[in-house]
This record gives C-alpha cells, sequence and structure tokens, in this order.
C-alpha cells in the first residue's frame, strides 16, 4: 500500500517475535561456571577471550555480550563508543542494583553458546563496572581482570573509538581517564569478589602458554593439550599471531600526549609498575 511501511514493519515484527519464542525456549544452564573476563578497553580483551575459546571446555560468546542482550545498555548506542566511564551512573551495578533480568540475560548468552560444556566465558569491558552485580546473578561466577600499559591503551581507544559528536575522536586526557577509572573499579570490586584472578597483557604476549596455565588452573579446568603459539588469531577484523603491540602504540604518541597521560593517569601507571615516559 502506497505511503505505507506495512511489509518492513511486519518483518520486523516477526524477527523479534521469532527471537521471543527462541529465547522462551532456551534452557537456563545449571552446573555450569560462568567466567567475565573484564578490563579496559584495548587491554587484550579480545585476544584474550579468543584465546580462552579454543579450549575444549570453554565456550567463548562469538561477540561482547552486551551487543547481544537488551538488558544492558550499550556505549555505542549512547554515543560514548568505548568510553563507558563518562556514564558511570548507568553502567556501574553491585549486588544491591535491580533493573537487568539476569535470566533473560542468561537465555539470549545461552542462544550463542555451546551448553555442553562446562564453562561459558563472556567479555565486555563495560562489565567492569558490573562485577558484583554479576557475581550476586551468575552461579560459580569467576572474573579474569587483564591489564596492560596505559599509554598504548590511551592511544588505541583514542584511535580505534569514534564518537559521531567529536569530529577527531576522544581527546587523549579522556581515554587515559577511562584505562585508570576502569583500573580503580577493577581493584575496588575485586575485594568483594569470591573468584578474581588478574593478569597482565605484557604476561600474556611474552608468556602466552604459562599465563593459560594460570588461568585454566584458575578457572578449574585441564590445561591446554597443545596450544600453536604460531597460528594467526582474528582480532578486531585483523589476522595477527600473538605478539606485544604496546611499542607500536606508544612511537604513536606526542610528547604532549605522553604529558597529558602522565597527568591523568601517572598514580595508575605507577601502580601496576609501569615505568612513567
Amino acid at each position: 500500500m502506497k505511503g505505507t511501511r506495512f511489509r518492513p514493519i511486519l518483518r520486523e515484527c516477526l524477527g523479534r517475535l521469532n527471537r521471543e519464542i527462541r529465547i522462551a525456549f532456551t534452557p537456563v544452564p545449571t552446573g555450569k561456571t560462568w567466567v567475565f573476563l573484564v578490563g579496559c578497553y584495548n587491554s587484550g580483551t579480545t585476544l584474550l577471550a579468543e584465546l580462552l575459546g579454543q579450549h575444549p571446555s570453554i565456550s567463548a560468546l562469538p561477540t561482547e555480550g552486551h551487543f547481544i542482550t537488551d538488558q544492558f545498555v550499550k556505549d555505542y548506542d549512547i554515543g560514548l563508543p568505548r568510553m563507558w566511564v563518562d556514564r558511570e551512573d548507568i553502567f556501574r551495578l553491585t549486588e544491591d542494583d535491580k533493573g537487568p533480568d539476569p535470566v533473560r540475560i542468561k537465555k539470549e548468552w545461552c542462544m550463542r553458546l555451546d551448553l555442553a560444556r562446562p564453562v561459558l566465558l563472556e567479555k565486555s569491558p563495560s562489565n567492569t563496572a558490573k562485577m558484583r552485580w554479576l557475581q550476586r546473578h551468575f552461579e560459580n561466577a569467576h572474573f579474569i581482570g587483564i591489564v596492560r600499559n596505559g599509554y598504548a591503551v590511551a592511544e588505541g581507544i583514542s584511535r580505534k573509538a569514534e564518537p559521531h559528536h567529536l569530529a577527531e575522536g576522544w581527546p587523549i586526557e579522556k581515554s587515559a581517564w577511562q584505562w585508570r577509572r576502569s583500573n580503580e573499579l577493577m581493584q575496588q570490586d575485586a575485594v568483594h569478589l569470591k573468584k578474581f584472578i588478574l593478569i597482565s597483557y605484557e604476561d600474556l604476549v611474552s608468556d602466552t602458554k604459562g599465563t593459560l596455565r594460570r588461568i585454566t588452573e584458575f578457572v578449574g579446568v585441564p590445561g591446554f593439550d597443545d596450544f600453536e603459539l604460531s597460528r594467526s588469531w582474528r582480532i578486531h577484523e585483523r589476522e595477527e599471531k600473538v605478539r606485544d603491540m604496546n611499542g607500536e602504540s606508544i612511537q604513536r604518541l606526542s610528547r604532549d600526549q605522553i604529558e597529558q597521560i602522565n597527568q591523568v593517569a601517572g598514580d595508575m601507571l605507577d601502580a601496576f609498575g609501569y615505568e612513567r615516559m
């Protein structure tokens, strides 16, 4: 009919109905170990999730969990790509908060997971602000925090994020604040968690097998039988081998940007043992 959008709206409605039917018939798993991989954007969460997803006992979501649930705010949807700290008030959740439906989240995620495996893995940098809430609502929750050199992280956030309201992207001082606040919150909330381990990006790329061994022991699964260090991994649309990319990122920084990072996050760099530039 002219002047109407009957067909596309019908397709959208049928698509939503089909999704709700699938959610209704998706079981909520029991007896599983939920593993949440957290840390600041650009800290190696994608690489680590890709590596752990190769373990025969671990089923990892194919993308960040907040993208495939309607229960969590998405940073991109509100114009804050890679910058959730600008609205920490709407991303932050503790065990006392109500709002998201944990049963629906589990069903939405489980539609993308292999429930035959005992360990279910999710990674979303913004979930660094939700660890305490996740612990309350997810069975046997384990948290793996990852930290990376703040200079490299800040550079990567400013280079990769594309806020539509800022033509030149995030200024480096905001990216440094995102790194600092993410790690502050992770440290503060870790003391409330029953199962938490912290690793570094630098250890992951320099001693991949040893770091993965620490993680599998922490999660309670056998180690990797034969991990292939020589293969490439698909990380953010690029095929890369496991290697330290800090130097490439840091070389892109100007002296002025380095000084701004020091002003915003210098004490956090010191706390994690990263040498100031």
